[in-house]
């Protein structure tokens, strides 16, 4: 009897390791990145067989995140983001719903927004380790990295030091703040803005990157319909004007003194939202809508105005404007800037931002990101080619034929072949 039970119990402790260990492959699954970063020389050939790289739309970017910035605090009738909205209406800013991807905390959404790659449950726990230098990006391919080694540009930071461990030695200047003191909602922001002016009337700079703790903050200590919400949109609100007001000032001199200088791209966006309570971390509709927003001095008059101002908004899941995923930064922002795309980004390309340029550059951005993306497929299916032989005998017999293949290879290659001829043709 005794041996039994000893049988027994063994049986259930193999039974209870196995669960575990599925358990555990689903919940942090394994994900083969691909080494290195990309290269210049890694674009696909033109139609014409030329090997052009995209030019630059843009020389400078001002990139300020705000955390836990829900799309509806500042799309939504309550907003007090009211400068914003004004560039909104007066079609000087392209507007977006940025979806992320649990877990909603800071560390996997910086990751997610700066490699284009979708983090796991491991982040959320390594984004408490305040002390913990695995996460770092050093050797994981993201714009920062293409910006500094492709462009040759300088980086700064000013905000949450959780940049600063995720990117060690890539910025020139920095002036970091922690993220875990909840209760500071002042001077946790006031620290960043002390540097705006200072940093924008500077002469040698290049990429600007802010990122302001206050809003999250007054999340966790009263949710988002706390007194403290109102007077802190307009707070950040009135940061936006300072940049926009500045650099499209210091645009106009620039183009004044250089005929060839380019504008600058101010983007606004979030990490993530927050739930009725204030809390992150799920997937709530409240915490996984973020906004995002492009502005620049050059977007005013546009030929063809972009499809995202007339998309109908669904306010009680809190999506205004087109509905996209926050990794689409990754690729689009990599265009603007003629930057190579990062290996690991499964981003897609934000056409309603290139809606002012000209079809074939719309389809050069779409070759660039589907090369990239086909870099992955080839990674984990080595017989799939993303330089394909695509002859009109053979794309015509598989654009009959796409359907009938028997897996999903099969049949992103055939689709894959269809798009490259139709693209060498246009």
């Amino acid at each position: 009897m005794f041996t039994k039970s000893w049988a027994s119990l063994a049986l259930l402790l193999i039974v209870q390791t196995i669960g575990l260990g599925l358990f555990a492959k689903g919940f942090f699954p394994y994900k083969t990145n691909l080494s290195g970063f990309a290269s210049p020389d890694d674009v696909p050939p033109l139609p014409e067989h030329g090997n052009a790289t995209p030019k630059p739309s843009f020389d400078r970017l001002v990139f300020m995140l705000i955390d836990a910035l829900r799309s509806d605090f500042v799309f939504g009738e309550s907003s007090e983001m009211k400068f914003v909205q004004s560039l909104i209406t007066n079609r000087h800013a392209i507007p977006f719903t940025a979806l992320a991807t649990a877990p909603t905390v800071t560390l996997p959404r910086i990751k997610a927004l700066t490699t284009g790659t979708v983090p796991n449950f491991l982040d959320a726990i390594l984004n408490i380790a305040e002390s913990d230098t695995s996460t770092s990006l050093a050797y994981q391919d993201n714009w920062l990295v293409q910006f500094k080694n492709s462009a040759n540009k300088s980086i700064s930071f000013f905000g949450d030091d959780t940049w600063i461990k995720l990117f060690p030695g890539i910025f020139d200047r920095i002036d970091g703040t922690t993220s875990f003191f909840v209760s500071d909602t002042v001077e946790v922001d006031l620290n960043v803005t002390r540097n705006v002016i200072p940093q924008l009337a500077r002469n040698d700079w290049d990429v600007l990157i802010f990122h302001y703790l206050g809003l999250d903050h007054v999340g966790h200590l009263a949710g988002p319909c706390s007194p403290l919400m109102t007077p802190k949109q307009q707070e950040m609100d009135k940061v936006v004007k300072v940049i926009y007001d500045t650099i499209t000032e210091q645009d106009k001199e620039r183009k004044r003194l250089n005929t060839n200088a380019k504008p600058t791209l101010f983007i606004l966006g979030g990490d993530h939202g927050m739930n009725e309570a204030g809390n992150h971390g799920g997937s709530s509709a409240g915490e996984i809508t973020t906004a995002l927003v492009f502005m620049s001095s050059e977007y005013g008059l546009f030929k063809a105005v972009p499809p995202t101002f007339t998309i109908p908004h669904n306010v009680p899941y809190f999506q205004y404007y087109r509905v996209v995923n926050q990794v689409d930064l990754v690729p689009t922002l990599s265009y603007l800037f003629g930057i190579p795309i990062p290996k690991n980004s499964l981003g897609q390309m934000l056409l309603d931002v290139l809606s002012d340029h000209d079809v074939f550059d719309q389809l050069r951005a779409l070759q660039l990101n589907a090369h990239q993306i086909a870099g992955i497929l080839t990674s984990n299916w080595v017989s799939f080619n993303r330089l394909p032989d695509a002859t009109v005998e053979t794309t015509l017999d598989s654009n009959l034929h796409c359907a009938r293949e028997e897996n999903d290879r099969d049949i992103l290659q055939c689709l894959y072949k269809v798009a490259y001829y139709y693209h060498a043709l246009a």
